[in-house]
């Protein structure tokens, strides 16, 4: 079960709840961006292994779409018992879809540091060739493997910014894969339940704070 932190129409995958977190303007020029958050979101393996979600829809999309343009990001089943050796999160663009139209780039900035999107020359198709999000947890990626607790972790110091078919670019980031976000997850933790946030702006503002 999850939910989004907005007032949103909540799809057949089940939302929890939803609540309202507003934006504040401190007095400055720059619009201060509201934070959307999904926790506890995973795939059902009876219908998909995967996970699609709209960032101009703020909702996930049903996996018989997911050969349209409809989807911005897919996010994979995860295995337990240290079967998961790689997160294979796409966006929905280049030979992964050709209906696509979702360019990206990972920045190597915290999430509420982040205060504007790059250049849009900055920004690409997802390809199996050049992907935009590594696949590797060994820290080059959004992704961590700590060895001693045997544990998947979101690199904090990464951020995807993208920019959607509308034109609406998005910086997003995986707080958590297990269930319930245990500030610590052990080898014991449910895996496999992905928990995000994300916020959006029609040009390249991207501040939150």
């Amino acid at each position: 079960m999850f939910r989004i932190t907005i007032a949103l129409f909540c799809t057949a995958l089940v939302l929890n709840s939803c609540s309202d977190e507003s934006p504040v303007n401190q007095g400055s020029n720059t619009q201060i961006l509201t934070v959307k958050t999904v926790t506890g979101a995973r795939p059902d393996t009876l219908t998909s292994k995967y996970l699609y979600f709209s960032f101009d829809a703020d909702d996930f999309i049903a996996p018989t779409k997911d050969t349209t343009a409809e989807w911005d990001i897919r996010l994979p089943f995860l295995y337990g018992g240290g079967r998961t050796r790689a997160i294979d999160i796409v966006l929905n663009s280049g030979t992964i879809n050709v209906s696509g139209k979702t360019v990206g780039k990972v920045v190597d900035t915290t999430f509420d540091i982040l205060k504007s999107a790059p250049e849009d020359a900055l920004l690409k198709s997802d390809d199996v060739m050049n992907r935009v999000i590594s696949i590797a947890v060994d820290g080059t990626g959004m992704f961590t493997y700590d060895p001693a607790s045997r544990t998947l972790n979101p690199a904090p110091q990464r951020t995807l910014v993208l920019k959607t078919k509308k034109g609406t670019y998005v910086k997003f980031q995986v707080m958590s894969l297990y269930k319930d976000q245990p500030l610590v997850p052990s080898m014991t933790s449910e895996l496999g339940h992905y928990s995000f946030r994300y916020a959006k702006s029609q040009d390249r503002n991207l501040r939150t704070n």
